[in-house]
């Protein structure tokens, strides 16, 4: 029986942990796999010497590339600033173009996680280049 306590005891500790590292890593992947996504947008562009785009609908925290159909996900993350190029006037929905030469629109997000950590992703405008970092905490 006392094992049986300890082991009671011992669980009702380590599974709040396991589960809040989980919520950690899954949210730190959707910031990857957006990452991942405008790097992806920027070598297609250059690639194939055509303007591609990485549309955001904010709303519902997602985005896709344009002629994907593959839809990804901002999960545990909202949104604290936003600047794109904008498609409607409540700026629910735009998106970050990249161009042949690997320039861009440029643009810049902060995602803020349930824990409060804010991330920046930026977009440089003459180069193209994507950088994901924190921000305050």
């Amino acid at each position: 029986m006392a094992v049986l306590a300890l082991m009671t005891l011992l669980m009702g500790l380590v599974l709040p942990s396991l589960f809040n590292s989980w919520q950690r890593e899954k949210t730190r992947a959707a910031l990857r796999g957006l990452a991942v996504a405008l790097r992806t947008a920027r070598s297609e562009a250059v690639t194939s010497s055509n303007r591609i785009r990485l549309f955001f609908d904010l709303r519902n925290g997602r985005y896709w590339l344009e002629g994907s159909e593959r839809i990804g996900s901002l999960t545990g993350l909202s949104l604290a600033d936003a600047r794109l190029v904008w498609q409607n006037p409540d700026k629910s929905q735009g998106y970050i173009a990249f161009y042949g030469d690997g320039s861009s629109s440029g643009g810049r997000l902060v995602l803020q996680e349930a824990t409060g950590r804010k991330n920046l992703l930026e977009i440089k405008p003459i180069t193209g280049k994507v950088t994901l970092s924190t921000i305050g905490n």
